[in-house]
């Protein structure tokens, strides 16, 4: 385990309260002489579920005198807090159940994941061995979900902008609705969603979403019963994606051509699985698709030199899935100041379509898609991880929109507030259709450049990042980090524009980091200073950019 797991020392009164070691305590006064057993003891005795007892903590700590102030008095009132039915809903045990601490780890990890809660505990309360009982407590905080507001950022010299109203707990049911108007690079977009993660008490999720584009529009709905933990035995859904806007494809940053691209994707599919079995889970899953696409040229843009066939392909899919349970928490990797739940472990998926004429498709084809995940701790504090993915189609013998994607990263933390990260990344498209293209810039880690900067069929990217995580927390706000970062990466092969390839390029800076641990965005806030280590025509060497994303 990282050494971040083992129990905190006794520390001076302003460390005292740090959210990296929220341990609230137990919501049942008990006998302290008679310890509880482990998790281990109680399975071996076969012990069954008692009560389920839930807490909901506000946002800010009235208990703590540095947010037992007006103004944090004042969010707490006006923030609904999640109900604590709703609470329940997420644990994957009820009362009168088996005892088992898998259970308890991976609800903990599930309630983690929900974006309107910081943080979550779920431990055995208390233990009656008269009954062979055991009390079981959870126990979460709140964020803040109601987010109004206006963003900006800068990334590779392309301004964007989004204002927007989103509560991701409406009235702390758990329910996300969106309602907001952004602009960037390729479009403006005017949008409103709504999602349900339990319908009407259930374990059904529902996502419903309209966009109207300056270049077009999108609906999409999805209703699903999924797998909702490691031990269950089926799912079931479907959804719906009806999206129609124009496709920019880049070269050195520049747009090159430009297509009007009609897309109607449906999926139906059922899954089932016997559950967890030894530390692994696996799922079997079977579906029919339909994916419909339609290219057109724009009129007054430039085109592509040949227009692409539309087509048609209904098809039904069979998948496999293995998940092993193997999980550990963790701070500061690749968040601040948020307990991090670390998959030790392996995830495979792979799925195989054959659509054919005669269920209505425009022509035969094979589709597959395949996915790895796996991340070992091969020493204390040193972790690494690699991921890998493939898709494309198969059509007259000949691959068609295929691409592969593999990347290594590795940590090493030196120690509770450093932490030397380096990955590693590279693709390879052949025969792409017209709304993908393989890009290399400013969005995709090479951070000294313009966005979409090199094209081709292959890329290479090498980054390496000294992270660090400090103490500093402004207004109780925010969790401040900062970075040294070298990058370094290329493209090969032919270029939509024509252009030759620029070789490799390299670049440098340091950035600060806002962790926000009171929003429901989770997000954090990049600034960075970057300086490209070779000559961009037309461009300054040097760029300050500011965005958010999920993670460090």
């Amino acid at each position: 385990m990282l050494p971040v797991l083992a129990a905190a020392p006794a520390r001076a009164a302003s460390e005292q309260h740090r959210d990296e070691r929220w341990n609230p305590p137990s919501l049942i006064q008990r006998d302290q002489t008679e310890p509880l057993p482990s998790l281990q003891q109680l399975e071996a005795r076969g012990a069954r579920v008692g009560r389920i007892l839930v807490k909901v903590y506000e946002v800010f700590d009235p208990g703590d005198p540095r947010e037992n102030k007006a103004l944090y008095r004042a969010a707490n009132k006006l923030h609904y807090k999640s109900r604590e039915w709703i609470v329940a809903e997420q644990l994957t045990f009820r009362e009168g159940d088996l005892l088992q601490g898998q259970r308890l780890e991976e609800s903990e990890r599930l309630l983690r994941h929900r974006q309107y809660l910081y943080d979550a505990i779920v431990r055995v309360a208390d233990y009656d061995a008269g009954t062979n009982v055991a009390d079981i407590e959870a126990i979460v905080r709140d964020v803040w979900t109601l987010n109004p507001g206006i963003a900006y950022s800068n990334r590779g010299g392309k301004d964007r902008s989004n204002i927007e109203i989103e509560d991701s707990n409406l009235f702390g049911r758990g329910n996300k609705f969106k309602l907001n108007y952004a602009r960037d690079v390729d479009r403006t977009t005017k949008r409103i969603s709504w999602t349900d993660p339990n319908v009407l008490g259930s374990r059904w999720d529902l996502a419903t979403e309209y966009r109207d584009l300056s270049d077009g529009s999108a609906k999409y709905l999805e209703i699903e019963r999924p797998f909702y933990s490691l031990d269950s035995r089926w799912s079931v859904g479907g959804s719906f994606l009806d999206d129609e806007r124009l496709q920019t494809r880049y070269d050195l940053g520049k747009p090159v051509d430009v297509l009007r691209v009609n897309s109607q994707v449906t999926d139906l599919h059922f899954g089932w699985s016997k559950g967890l079995i030894d530390g692994w889970t696996r799922r079997w899953l079977v579906g029919v698709r339909s994916d419909e696409q339609g290219f057109l040229a724009e009129p007054g843009e430039i085109a592509p030199d040949s227009l692409p066939l539309d087509h048609k392909l209904i098809y039904p899919w069979v998948g496999i899935e293995w998940v092993q349970d193997a999980f550990s928490k963790t701070y500061n990797l690749d968040q601040i100041g948020r307990t991090e739940d670390l998959s030790l472990g392996t995830t495979l998926r792979a799925s195989l379509g054959y659509a054919n004429e005669a269920l209505g498709s425009s022509h035969d084809a094979w589709i597959f898609s395949t996915d790895l995940v796996s991340q070992r701790e091969y020493r204390t504090g040193r972790i690494w991880s690699i991921a890998a993915n493939a898709d494309g189609r198969v059509e007259a013998g000949k691959l068609e929109d295929a691409a592969v994607y593999a990347e290594a990263r590795h940590y090493w933390r030196l120690d509770r507030r450093q932490t030397f990260f380096a990955g590693i990344s590279g693709a390879l498209a052949h025969n792409l259709d017209p709304d993908r293209q393989l890009v290399l810039g400013g969005e995709e880690g090479l951070r000294g450049f313009p966005l979409r900067y090199q094209t081709g069929t292959t890329s290479a990217l090498l980054t390496l990042e000294h992270r660090i995580y400090t103490d500093w927390y402004p207004f109780r706000l925010f969790h401040v980090g900062g970075a040294v970062f070298f990058d370094v990466g290329r493209t090969w092969g032919p270029t939509v524009g024509g252009e030759p390839s620029r070789g490799w390029l390299s670049d440098a800076g340091l950035g600060f980091r806002l962790g926000n641990s009171r929003s429901g965005l989770g997000s954090i806030t990049h600034i960075d200073f970057s300086y490209a280590l070779n000559a961009i025509p037309g461009k300054d060497r040097f760029q300050i950019t500011v965005e958010t994303k999920r993670s460090f």
